[in-house]
């Protein structure tokens, strides 16, 4: 029996291999990123991991399901994030926020995200929320007490950034609104609101409802709703992503296909 030679030459017509591709780089990714403005406008960018990650690094219990749902649970148990993209229980919202006075009690505010909402909006709640959590502070637990100056802390966001009071609503009235400059993203507050909790959110009538929709008080394009009792600070950190005039990154494909005639890109 022969040994086959552990070495041979190439037939002179054999053509060299192509070149392995190179890998994607960063300037690559770049080159695709364009810089959005109105944000809010911008589309979500699918990153769910970057929303929960202020809970993760503040040592909160983090697990997915069997369904490719993620949990986030602070360590006292009282407090709940959820990202639902594949079964929710309860027909609101793809993001699902609430806290309890202890573990079997009702919800004491709840708050819910719908997709296409810009993920840093999220994330700026999420960071307040873990930056406040106390686990040994009875009043972490608390609603907030609905006082006009919870209210207040809230508008004067919106008063800073150029928004405007919708001029049908306004205090003494059941309903204040307050819109961006376009008139394509609003901040709405039922300062009478005494619903419970679930009747609020699961039955459309919240005490905070913040949109955006391509066409001013058009169907919107996302929104986020809170409950009475939602601390108020979590409220104004939201909106303070919401009406912060930087522009979004986001790769084009991205972004919602009835706001790309509405965007500027830079």
């Amino acid at each position: 029996m022969t040994d086959t030679p552990a070495t041979f030459d190439a037939p002179p017509d054999t053509l060299p291999a192509p070149p392995a591709p190179e890998p994607v780089g960063t300037l690559e990714r770049e080159q695709w990123e364009v810089h959005v403005s109105p944000r809010y406008l911008a589309g979500s960018g699918y990153e769910s991991d970057e929303t929960m990650a202020p809970l993760c690094d503040a040592g909160w219990n983090a697990w997915s399901d069997e369904l490719a749902n993620f949990h986030v649970t602070s360590p006292c148990g009282r407090a709940y994030l959820g990202f639902l993209p594949e079964s929710n229980p309860e027909p609101v919202g793809l993001w699902k926020a609430w806290v309890r006075p202890h573990h079997h009690g009702p919800r004491t505010w709840m708050a819910a995200f719908s997709d296409e909402m810009p993920y840093e909006f999220m994330r700026a709640f999420t960071a307040d929320w873990a930056e406040g959590y106390r686990p040994d502070e009875p009043t972490f637990a608390h609603p907030d007490d609905g006082h006009r100056d919870g209210i207040e802390k809230v508008l004067n966001v919106l008063r800073d950034a150029g928004w405007d009071r919708d001029p049908q609503t306004g205090p003494g009235r059941a309903l204040e609104r307050w819109t961006a400059p376009d008139g394509r993203a609003g901040v709405e507050v039922r300062v009478h609101a005494r619903g419970s909790v679930e009747t609020e959110i699961l039955q459309g009538q919240p005490r905070w409802t913040i949109w955006a929709a391509p066409a001013p008080y058009r169907r919107p394009l996302w929104d986020a709703v809170f409950s009475s009792g939602t601390p108020t600070g979590l409220i104004a950190a939201f909106c303070r992503a919401l009406a912060d005039p930087a522009p979004l990154i986001r790769e084009d494909e991205q972004i919602p296909r009835a706001c790309r005639d509405l965007i500027t890109r830079a």
